[in-house]
């Protein structure tokens, strides 16, 4: 298949491998009369706070004056039908900030869906108002009805504010308060994920157009330029195996492959931005990217064989060879329900933890849990890891849970970043159900408070003091 000309740098990398995406050129004419107005001057470049724009050295995440930065957020969804932030009916923007800003968080990761891009493309550079994105989410009655409560909590809001307006209007909000943004593309298609048939899972899947995908980094690339606070952004939320088409070669060459490319789609369009790079098997590995395992042949769970790979010279991913090599960062994710994933003691999830990408922080490998998998190589480059994504019930559970204790002793020993799943107690939509109640929300159904006041002051302060986070501006 042939490669576009921005694709040139991925084959030196991979040695040519004998697949990579076929990317066609993004169009620079659909963008939205906000984002035009941006000056080509302006980026996430600053003299003061947050001092971007940021890299990596070694296994650090560094701002322009060479300061370490680590963070301890939460997720905030915006993914789901209406592609509005969830709880903003219940709460002001500026409020629910405040709320995350008192258990000390400094990070937050937006989950956002490609389609919201589409639609400004699909017409004509124009975004879609409140009021019509509800309506279009929930029905008119329901629709119409929170709009007028987002109104009457958001008052410099109307039906006609756009969604990126809102958008921006967090992110400035959030910077006077000292939050990171971190715009995650959670799905392609809006609605609640992830599994490996909701056509979201992998390249080219039911409704994740691979070069949909590219134009969508690349659009929020740009409006990151209007928000220093935005310093970083992801590439993929949990890739996994699609069930529903079974042709498109789910291994680490297609993977690499793909996200090489829509490295290259963010790093074009700002250059400033870190780029955080997720993991196989619903964000759960990335053991042939740090350890530099031929990717033709490096294991990983259910991927699709490559025949021929021990006819084929081996094919090793490059970092270094990259012009983004300073700014990508692993991310890996955990949770109890993993399909492969033995979490049943703190020692074998540490010696996981250590073989799919945490060697890459130079680390020490945890001898009691590596006697028992046998499986705990060095990494090939010093690269910063965090784990952006990771949860359980909001109650007392919380200290009895095997893996959420070793993701806080494990975060707190190596100074790890993290953002645990998620802020929101209830949606205002979720998998066709409206009005659903999360109990693994930090908030209450009605956002007025924590759904576990106990934990949040017990558990969630004491883990995020324990973190030493860099002081607020």
């Amino acid at each position: 298949m042939k490669a576009s000309a921005s694709l040139a740098s991925l084959c030196a990398a991979l040695a040519c491998a004998s697949w990579v995406p076929s990317a066609p050129a993004l169009a620079r004419d659909l963008e939205p009369s906000r984002q035009k107005g941006l000056s080509r001057r302006q980026g996430n470049s600053t003299g003061e706070w947050p001092y971007g724009p940021f890299s990596t050295k070694g296994r650090d995440i560094v701002n322009s004056r060479g300061e370490v930065i680590n963070w301890a957020g939460v997720n905030w969804p915006m993914s789901g039908e209406t592609m509005i932030p969830e709880g903003l009916e219940w709460k002001s923007a500026s409020d629910i900030l405040d709320d995350v800003v008192s258990v000390g968080f400094n990070y937050i990761r937006m989950g956002y869906a490609i389609q919201m891009i589409d639609e400004i493309f699909d017409q004509g550079g124009e975004d879609v108002p409140l009021e019509k994105a509800l309506i279009l989410g929930l029905g008119q009655e329901n629709g119409t009805k929170v709009t007028n409560e987002i109104i009457s909590k958001n008052p410099a809001w109307t039906r006609e504010t756009t969604r990126f307006e809102i958008w921006s209007d967090i992110a400035n909000i959030a910077a006077t308060k000292g939050l990171y943004i971190h715009p995650d593309v959670h799905v392609g298609k809006a609605q609640w994920c992830c599994s490996h048939t909701d056509g979201n899972a992998w390249f080219d899947d039911v409704t994740f157009s691979a070069a949909d995908w590219r134009r969508g980094l690349a659009h929020v690339a740009t409006w990151a330029k209007g928000h220093p606070n935005v310093v970083s952004m992801s590439l993929r939320n949990e890739l996994r195996e699609s069930w529903n088409r079974t042709d498109l070669y789910y291994n680490w060459e297609t993977m690499i492959g793909n996200m090489s490319a829509g490295a290259d789609a963010i790093h074009e369009a700002n250059p400033d931005l870190l780029i955080t790079w997720s993991g196989m098997q619903y964000d759960q590995d990335l053991s042939a990217l740090a350890t530099r395992k031929n990717i033709l042949t490096a294991p990983c769970y259910k991927c699709t064989a490559i025949r021929d790979a021990a006819r084929r010279e081996p094919v090793y991913f490059d970092l270094g060879a990259h012009a983004w090599a300073d700014k990508v960062v692993w991310e890996l994710h955990l949770y109890p329900m993993s399909e492969d994933l033995d979490t049943g003691t703190c020692e074998v999830i540490e010696a996981g933890f250590y073989r799919n990408g945490f060697n890459a922080l130079g680390i020490e490998a945890p001898a009691a849990g590596c006697n028992i998998t046998k499986d705990c190589p060095p990494a090939q480059r010093l690269t910063p890891v965090i784990i952006s994504e990771f949860g359980n019930a909001q109650d007392g559970s919380l200290y009895d849970s095997v893996v959420q204790n070793c993701i806080r002793a494990y975060t707190e020993k190596h100074g790890v970043s993290w953002m645990m799943w998620s802020l929101a107690g209830s949606y205002r939509i979720r998998s066709g159900a409206q009005g659903v109640v999360d109990t693994w929300g930090m908030t209450n159904a009605d956002w007025s408070g924590w759904s576990s006041p106990e934990t949040v002051e017990g558990y969630w302060k004491p883990w995020v003091a324990g973190m030493n986070l860099p002081k607020r501006p």
